[in-house]
């Protein structure tokens, strides 16, 4: 199979424990991979705090990112590593070389963890990046709006032209930022969406079988 990395969106930690769960049964037997786990709740809250206290942008990319690194080590325990998490890509390879695995959240401020999967993807010579998160599909629009239409296929223009109508401030949740976006087109890297609430259809997408969920590239 391929190199691949995976995407871990922080919403895991929202839900009921079981999504998470089911993840490590999937990723527990496997020998070789590569996972960046992102803040959700604990991050948000975090940020919102500090954002009410007058915290700038930068500061609060800083506190988001030290709850990438506390989720990634939780889930890192969980797979039963006794690795560091990295704090950059370097040491991420590092640890890949040594170990054939590595669990890691963010990097720097001003990078999402889906920013960082990509360039780990990018250095560790990646050909699909697979970000699971708590939606099963991109939308045309926001999917709690009615009339919003799930897209099977996406091209790095078509996704771009959708996320360039957001704006961004820290801690805020979308599928995917244009970094990322970015990044995938500059290395061609494929991105698979999937939503972690289906058991068998995550580990299909994991294993590179046909899976429902969006597909960019």
């Amino acid at each position: 199979m391929n190199k691949f990395v995976i995407s871990l969106g922080g919403s895991i930690f929202s839900s009921d424990l079981v999504y998470l769960k089911n993840f490590i049964d999937i990723m527990k037997n496997e020998k070789k991979y590569a996972i960046v786990v992102g803040g959700g709740k604990i991050a948000r809250e975090r940020i919102t705090l500090l954002r009410e206290m007058g915290a700038s942008e930068y500061h609060l990319d800083k506190m988001g990112i030290q709850a990438t690194r506390l989720n990634a080590l939780t889930v890192s325990l969980a797979l039963g590593n006794a690795m560091d998490i990295p704090i950059s890509i370097d040491k991420a390879l590092e640890t890949l070389e040594i170990y054939g695995k590595v669990v890691m959240g963010g990097t720097e401020p001003g990078h999402t963890t889906d920013a960082v999967s990509l360039l780990l993807a990018e250095a560790y010579g990646a050909s699909r990046v697979v970000n699971v998160t708590d939606v099963d599909y991109i939308y045309d629009r926001n999917p709690k709006l009615e009339g919003a239409k799930k897209i099977e296929s996406l091209s790095y223009e078509g996704i771009l032209e959708l996320l360039s109508k957001e704006a961004r401030n820290a801690g805020q949740n979308f599928p995917m930022d244009i970094l990322s976006i970015n990044i995938a087109r500059r290395s061609h890297i494929e991105i698979d969406i999937v939503s972690f609430k289906n058991k068998e259809n995550l580990e299909n997408a994991i294993k590179g079988k046909k899976f429902e969920g969006t597909v960019i590239k």
